[in-house]
């Protein structure tokens, strides 16, 4: 049931609007919940358990990590500081073991189910290269939808209560409504505990001014998605399954078309989703920034999947050191930060490779090229609509040999 599609906005989406209207305040956290179980059990089915499981896993992990914190407050309370300092630091290190502990987890069943496959088809490839008559089997993985997104909602919760940046809500129905809402399990954007919990919790009225506001922005998105998207991709197929027939200012043009498609259907489908939590009264985060004015590939990133490059930083990029320690560091850093995403969009060597061009890019930019387009923004303009149509390209071939 995709977000654009009658199902959902005639159907689906105004049935839970006049459920969660006609549900007493109190409760009406539970239509949504329901709603969100719902749209993912049509999505994917039985898999719905994997929800449910990464749902009670994250909650318990939370729990434990507050049980530990509190149990340090109760032993170290009325000590002097030098010895209460020795008992926390004891307490701190098995904080992070079981938060490690979680993420290990959720992170292996991401990378099991995802990678697993792209993984023995490589070694196959090395084995048959080197001669070898062995082939290894791959499995027919069944792969819930969101779970990329999702993984990486639970991953941050945790990290949030380690870092003592939210308490956590002893309901786990709390964190099951944080990581089910409908309007974004699917494609995002990856909100933080903070930024929309409360509000999902909270079960205020529908209003005029927040429906009229969110079937705006979903009108727009179906602009963007329908009208536009939907048009250059009959271009972009035709060329790109030709490819071989067609050179020099035609490639320009269908990298440039590809560039807009992309744009116009993730933006699309973010306005289906940001409209239709605004419905609810729920403001989920932005995604996109007006990307293509910015100046830099840097700049570009922070513009646009806002969520996502956020998450990577607070995260990953910040918890490695970030620009802290040094250059050297910082740019280790960001190469993982880059191999990283480039490897959560999906399991091909294209996305990859995607990822460390863009890491690349960057590079250069710290390296000095930066300075300079910044102090001439219609240079830093030009080359920013020559390398994102590029880099995107990269994105867009799942087949090496091309």
């Amino acid at each position: 049931m995709a977000y654009h599609t009658g199902i959902y906005l005639l159907l689906f989406l105004p049935a839970v609007l006049l459920l969660y209207q006609l549900t007493p305040k109190k409760s009406r956290w539970i239509t949504l919940l329901a709603a969100g179980y719902l749209f993912f059990w049509i999505c994917s089915g039985k898999l719905v358990l994997y929800l449910l499981g990464t749902t009670l896993f994250t909650h318990y992990i939370a729990v434990w990590i507050s049980w530990i914190k509190t149990k340090c407050n109760d032993e170290t309370a009325g000590m002097q500081r030098t010895e209460a300092g020795t008992i926390k630091k004891a307490y701190k290190k098995k904080e992070k073991a079981i938060l490690v502990f979680g993420i290990c987890v959720l992170l292996g069943i991401l990378a099991y189910l995802k990678y697993y496959n792209f993984f023995i088809q490589n070694v196959n490839v090395l084995l048959a290269q080197g001669g070898s008559s062995l082939a290894l089997g791959t499995k027919q993985m069944l792969i819930p939808v969101g779970i990329s997104f999702y993984t990486l909602q639970a991953i941050g919760y945790m990290a949030d209560v380690y870092w003592e940046k939210v308490e956590v809500f002893r309901h786990p129905g709390k964190i099951a409504l944080f990581l089910g809402f409908f309007p974004q399990i699917m494609e995002g954007p990856i909100s933080s505990y903070a930024q929309t919990a409360d509000t999902l919790f909270e079960g205020n009225p529908l209003t005029m001014e927040n429906l009229a506001k969110g079937s705006a922005r979903i009108f727009w998105g179906l602009f963007k998605k329908l009208l536009i998207a939907d048009r250059l991709y009959l271009l972009v197929d035709v060329i790109f399954n030709n490819y071989q027939y067609h050179y020099g200012e035609m490639i320009v043009i269908v990298a440039i078309a590809y560039t807009t498609q992309l744009y116009m259907e993730f933006s699309g489908w973010m306005d289906i989703i940001i409209g239709s939590g605004k419905m609810f009264g729920v403001t989920l985060p932005e995604n996109f920034r007006q990307p293509f004015f910015s100046k830099s590939a840097a700049e570009f990133w922070r513009r646009w999947h806002i969520s996502l490059s956020s998450w990577f930083k607070d995260y990953l990029y910040i918890p490695l050191g970030g620009n802290r320690k040094g250059k050297v560091r910082q740019y280790f850093n960001l190469f993982i930060v880059w191999f990283l995403t480039g490897m959560w969009h999906g399991a091909s060597w294209n996305f990859l490779l995607w990822g460390l061009a863009l890491f690349l890019l960057i590079f250069i930019e710290k390296a000095g090229l930066g300075r300079i387009l910044h102090r001439f923004p219609l240079l830093g303009h030009l080359y920013m609509m020559l390398v994102i149509p590029l880099n995107w390209l990269i994105f867009a071939v799942t087949d090496l040999g091309q």
